[in-house]
């Protein structure tokens, strides 16, 4: 099975045993009933969400039956993950950015220009950092430049649209 990090638990909160999660992921992975996975000593243990609530640019949340601090202390610094079974269904257009990792890029005319190694976060758009002999480029994941995204991606490439980083 695959798992996503969606979170690290940075601190217990009070003796209830709630913990002080900063979320990694885009989606919304804690809500009452969902089930997560801490890794804690190389081992995805499962847990489920009882409650979850922002605290400030973190979250607060409660796992069933961990409802004591001296329960959940040891996971202090621990990822937490998502499965890839229980990851939700997206809408047409939407994509995970662990899925398009390894996916190869053509331009319109189908022409092979690389691979995507990873997704870049920027303030102004999303791009996927493309690597292609030896050097890697940056094409911004929007709709007047990615095309069509299925077994691979294809993408309109523009005069100065594919530059060295």
């Amino acid at each position: 099975m695959n798992y996503y990090r969606c979170g690290k638990i940075m601190t217990t909160h009070g003796i209830k045993g709630e913990l002080k999660i900063k979320v990694t992921s885009d989606f919304n992975r804690f809500f009452k009933g969902s089930r997560l996975f801490i890794y804690h000593q190389r081992e995805y243990i499962p847990v489920i969400v009882e409650r979850a609530s922002e605290f400030g640019k973190y979250l607060l949340v409660a796992f069933k039956d961990l409802n004591d601090i001296n329960l959940v202390m040891k996971y202090h610094l621990d990822e937490i993950y998502v499965s890839e079974e229980d990851r939700e269904a997206l809408q047409e257009d939407e994509y995970y950015y662990s899925d398009l990792i390894g996916c190869e890029v053509y331009n319109q005319d189908q022409v092979f220009r690389g691979v995507v190694e990873e997704i870049k976060e920027m303030p102004q758009c999303d791009y996927l950092y493309v690597a292609y002999q030896d050097k890697h480029y940056y094409v911004p994941f929007i709709d007047e430049f990615v095309l069509e995204v299925s077994k691979h991606i294809i993408i309109k490439e523009i005069e100065g649209l594919i530059r060295e980083n």
